[in-house]
């Protein structure tokens, strides 16, 4: 019979997309502010990958992965999700978003969004959120899918999510818990 174990403790992640009238220390300052300390943020980059928000945020929008010096229960996910979508409509105007937070968690063997929308590829999780596995370790590296976002799968976002999954683990060594 199978011993049911508690998850281990997982990094919080949040990936900020956002309209130019934010500046990237703005972003990253209000991040802070709603979930405290970075363990590790990328650089901000042109969000290119996709004209998927243009209609609602407009053009020349920016990203940023940041890694929350935080390690959260999985099975909170959902409440991020719905955390950082009251968020989002804080800095709307007329109905608009100018700010995207998807939050998500990596743990030792993938990365992990939530999402709102259902797919073939995605875990139901309850309120309306679901999961979406964006990235896989193999061989120590994290690995795509077929159906990981554009912008995950750039080379320099891998190498960062690399040092993220580096920085997880020292924290864990470390001894920190929920």
């Amino acid at each position: 019979m199978a011993l049911i174990k508690p998850p281990a403790p997982v990094a919080l992640f949040l990936a900020v997309l956002y309209a130019p009238d934010y500046t990237d220390a703005e972003i990253v300052r209000l991040a802070q502010n709603r979930c405290g300390s970075l363990l590790l943020q990328s650089p901000a980059f042109a969000f290119d990958f996709s004209d998927y928000y243009r209609a609602e945020m407009g053009p020349d929008l920016r990203k940023v992965f940041l890694l929350c010096d935080q390690l959260i229960d999985p099975a909170s996910l959902p409440e991020w999700k719905h955390r950082t979508m009251a968020w989002e409509q804080e800095h709307s105007v007329a109905g608009k978003r100018r700010i995207n937070f998807d939050p998500g968690y990596l743990e030792a063997p993938k990365l992990v969004l939530a999402t709102t929308k259902n797919f073939a590829h995605r875990i139901y999780l309850g309120r309306g959120i679901y999961a979406d596995v964006q990235l896989y370790v193999k061989d120590g590296k994290f690995q795509t899918n077929p159906w990981t976002y554009p912008d995950y799968k750039h080379p320099q976002h891998l190498e960062f999510f690399g040092e993220a999954r580096r920085r997880y683990f020292e924290k864990l060594k470390a001894g920190h818990e929920l």
